[in-house]
């Protein structure tokens, strides 16, 4: 209905007192004390009827955002001189849209793969899940050429881990809820194939999306994944997210299926077992002094057969992480440092004393989990035991956590020479399955205590650094002010090796 020639003035009450039947949705092109004509002259009311048929054959839209969004664009084009009536009757009754498409519902079965899983992929998956477990978080993996803008994608999937049985799973349910917490809309993604093994599901992004334009989605979701969104993904069982290439991913689950334990050279750096003064001399290149790890023990990785041969001269060096991170690190590559004090790069550190530091290496009580693990002790600490190629280390510089009073960190090495900046040669993620990486990863190393480590002699200099309760920062799993009265108080600590 229109108002918009003068002819047709009343002086009845208006449109303003017109009641809608229930059931029904009114609107005018101009409000109940307008017509179109006055407001606009000769237009009369094209400028309602231009942005009418412009929404009008949207598909799947409610009617009340629908002709809401008329009101606005008119007011708004209009210079607020034009502001269409509604009259809204349909609020007490089921949402109703125009022109409805009943969009079928994904199930599950339809694309269930009659295709196993490999064993190396099983393998993965199985490790993948153990880092959920522990975490409550899924592991979240991304191929380097996603965040590389220099190189193009191949093929552009999402694949995800869900810790449930296939056969329970609802594949609609999942999708759209992720899809809400994502820059993501369900027409953007195409549901490839599901797995058995839990629930192994890869989807697409649509092949009417852009190969860059599919880049750039994927890194926004890459960006997505706050704490808080991990935390959610994992109460919806999602134990694992790969975004890239899938080629990309089978090569990281075939590289994951040679790194395993190599038991013959794991260490236990006490005296009575692994144990040696000064810098290291057994004949072996390691391009700079290697001291002994007093206190930790090594868990070792097989890296290749012809190890010497392959690092000869590459130096031994430590890269703390946080408990939850020792796993992901390992799976997914090592990311250059958040921060760059000395320029960009990946920061090791040749003293596993200062590694150690809650900065790098997160002080965590050992949860009930893992108590079976590591029966008799409280807290945890990770360390990373890398080789590096000395032509990759770019600098040698001053420590960066402000130690006061002359405070030496390690008697073996000066405060000067305590941090490498690691040359990353433009890669975004430094990956261990690249046979060119500057850095590789040989080892974890492992301190566990039966009370606080900052209670070690080894661990005192850390209170005249900076040392701080920031998540954000250092993680010392304790607060400072009782563990500064345990240290008044004499209180002492072991480490447990068995």
């Amino acid at each position: 209905m229109n108002g918009s020639a003068a002819k047709l003035k009343t002086n009845g009450k208006g449109l303003s007192e017109i009641q809608p039947p229930p059931g029904t949705f009114i609107q005018f092109a101009c409000s109940a004390n307008q017509t179109s004509l006055a407001v606009l002259g000769a237009n009369r009311n094209s400028l309602y009827t231009k942005h009418l048929l412009q929404n009008i054959t949207e598909e799947n839209v409610p009617i009340s955002d629908l002709f809401r969004r008329v009101r606005n664009a008119v007011h708004q084009e209009s210079n607020q001189r034009q502001i269409p009536l509604s009259m809204d009757g349909l609020r007490q009754h089921k949402q109703a849209s125009l022109n409805e498409v009943i969009v079928a519902r994904l199930r599950t079965q339809d694309f269930l793969s009659k295709e196993p899983l490999s064993q190396s992929e099983y393998r993965y998956y199985e490790r993948c899940k153990e880092y959920y477990r522990g975490t409550g978080k899924p592991l979240v993996s991304v191929a380097s050429e996603v965040l590389d803008n220099s190189i193009g994608l191949t093929s552009s999937i999402l694949k995800f881990g869900i810790d449930d049985n296939y056969c329970n799973f609802d594949v609609q349910d999942f999708l759209t809820t992720f899809c809400e917490k994502m820059p993501l809309k369900m027409d953007d993604i195409v549901v490839k194939g599901i797995q058995a093994g839990s629930v192994i599901m890869t989807v697409a992004i649509t092949g009417e999306t852009k190969s860059n334009d599919k880049k750039r989605c994927l890194q926004l979701v890459y960006k997505s994944f706050t704490d808080s969104l991990q935390d959610e993904l994992g109460k919806m069982k999602t134990f694992f997210i790969f975004m890239g290439p899938e080629e990309s991913l089978l090569k990281i689950q075939k590289y994951q299926e040679k790194l395993y334990l190599h038991p013959e050279f794991n260490r236990v750096y006490v005296r009575g077992r692994d144990f040696w003064q000064g810098a290291l001399s057994d004949g072996k290149g390691r391009g700079s002094p290697y001291y002994c790890p007093v206190g930790w023990k090594r868990w070792s990785f097989y890296v290749t057969d012809r190890f010497d041969e392959k690092f000869n001269g590459w130096c031994i060096c430590y890269h703390g992480t946080k408990f939850a991170y020792g796993i992901s690190i390992l799976l997914n590559g090592l990311k250059p440092a958040y921060r760059h004090e000395h320029g960009a790069g990946i920061y090791v550190t040749p003293s596993i004393n200062y590694a150690s530091h809650p900065r790098y290496a997160e002080v965590k009580q050992i949860p009930s989990s893992f108590r079976n693990t590591f029966k008799l002790g409280d807290y945890i600490q990770y360390v990373l035991e890398c080789r590096v190629h000395p032509n990759s280390i770019k600098k040698i510089v001053l420590e960066t956590l402000r130690c006061k009073n002359n405070v030496r960190i390690d008697p073996n090495i000066e405060n000067e020479r305590l941090e490498w900046v690691i040359d990353t040669y433009k890669k975004t993620i430094v990956d261990f399955n690249d046979p060119e990486s500057p850095i590789v990863c040989t080892g974890l190393m492992i301190r566990v205590t039966q009370d606080h480590p900052g209670l070690l002699p080894e661990s005192q200099w850390w209170f005249a650094s900076h040392l701080c309760e920031s998540e954000n920062c250092c993680k010392a799993g304790i607060e400072l002010s009782i563990l500064t009265r345990k240290l008044q108080r004499g209180s002492t600590c072991s480490i447990i090796y068995d």
